[in-house]
C-alpha cells in the first residue's frame, strides 16, 4: 500500500458539550493505492458481484487524494466479508488506478477478515 491519507473523527460532536460523548461513533474514511494489479484481483473474486458504486459523503480533506475520473466499484459481500458484520464499511476501488476508498464507523481488526 502506498499514498495513503485518512482520518477519523465522531461526526456527531459539535465540540459544544461539556461532558465527552459516552458512546463516540467514530469515522474513520480513507484513500490508498494497492500494488498494482491488486484491485483487479480483488473485484475478479467470485461471490461478491461488485458494481459501480461512487463514494458518498466524501470529507473534503480528502477529496483532492482521490484519483480524477476514477470509475468506482463497490460490493456489499465484499463489505460484510471484511468487516464480518462486526461494524459498519464501505469499500470502493478504482480498478484503472489501484486505489481503494474506505469508510467505516467503529471499525476494528476482525479474525479472518482479510482482502480475497
Amino acid at each position: 500500500m502506498s499514498d495513503p491519507h485518512w482520518l477519523g473523527y465522531n461526526p456527531h460532536d459539535s465540540g459544544r458539550e461539556w461532558l465527552p460523548d459516552q458512546d463516540p461513533r467514530i469515522r474513520v474514511v480513507g484513500v490508498a493505492r494497492l500494488p498494482a494489479g491488486a484491485v483487479k484481483s480483488i473485484i475478479s473474486a467470485p461471490g461478491y458481484a461488485f458494481e459501480p458504486s461512487a463514494p458518498a459523503q466524501l470529507p473534503e480533506a480528502l477529496a483532492e487524494f482521490l484519483p480524477k475520473n476514477a470509475e468506482w466499484v463497490s460490493s456489499a459481500g465484499y463489505d460484510k466479508h471484511i468487516t464480518n458484520s462486526h461494524y459498519e464499511g464501505r469499500f470502493h476501488f478504482a480498478p484503472a488506478t489501484d486505489h481503494v476508498y474506505f469508510d467505516t464507523i467503529n471499525p476494528e481488526i476482525v479474525d479472518g477478515s482479510h482482502p480475497q
